[in-house]
């Protein structure tokens, strides 16, 4: 028995150290810091405050493994571009994705993520998501407000030159054509939008 709890503690501490080897922070579940976590929750949840819904967003650790796994590819085998997850590459059919990209050097910190996304807002006009809406930059913003969203978890990574990536994945998914991102309004739910 003593021998199996030995066996245990070293395959526990050899996991956490491989976690923290690659940069992942295992309270937040990504390379995401905690107090940058707390941030961008607390920033979502207040931009969610202030249109009215209710529910606030809880931080997943499971999305933010899922999402620094795909700032990582951006980050170092896509050239630093950004580009949505799609079915092929693992993409959970539910799971709603923001991405960020600041350029240069240590400008750019998480957070500028969820401001650049909430900055949408004055471009956004209240009713339901429509399919015309794929060439207007509000997905983004409509995303962070969904009211039925629950849970978001944030990755990133750091581009070779300094740029610096930011994804987000929330669930369940927002941005479903017919449907108002929020109270309570819906009528068809033909197509996803999932924002830029």
């Amino acid at each position: 028995m003593k021998k199996l709890l030995l066996l245990c503690f070293i395959w526990c501490a050899l996991c956490f150290t491989v976690v923290k080897a690659q940069g992942v922070n295992a309270e937040t579940g990504s390379a995401i810091s905690v107090q940058d976590a707390k941030l961008i929750l607390n920033h979502h949840n207040k931009v969610r405050a202030e249109v009215g819904v209710k529910t606030a967003l809880e931080w997943s650790s499971i999305l933010a493994t899922y999402a620094q796994e795909w700032a990582e590819f951006l980050a170092s085998e896509n050239n630093c571009r950004i580009r949505h997850r799609t079915t092929a590459e693992g993409r959970q059919k539910n799971y709603g994705e923001n991405i960020f990209w600041g350029g240069c050097c240590d400008y750019y910190h998480p957070i500028d993520a969820s401001i650049a996304w909430y900055e949408e807002k004055e471009d956004y006009t209240y009713g339901p998501i429509s399919s015309s809406d794929y060439g207007k930059t509000t997905g983004h913003y409509t995303q962070m407000i969904w009211e039925n969203s629950r849970e978001v978890g944030v990755g990133v990574a750091k581009c070779a030159d300094g740029a610096l990536i930011v994804v987000a994945n929330y669930f369940p998914a927002g941005n479903y054509v017919g449907e108002y991102p929020y109270g309570g309004k819906s009528t068809t739910r033909p197509y996803i939008y999932r924002g830029y």
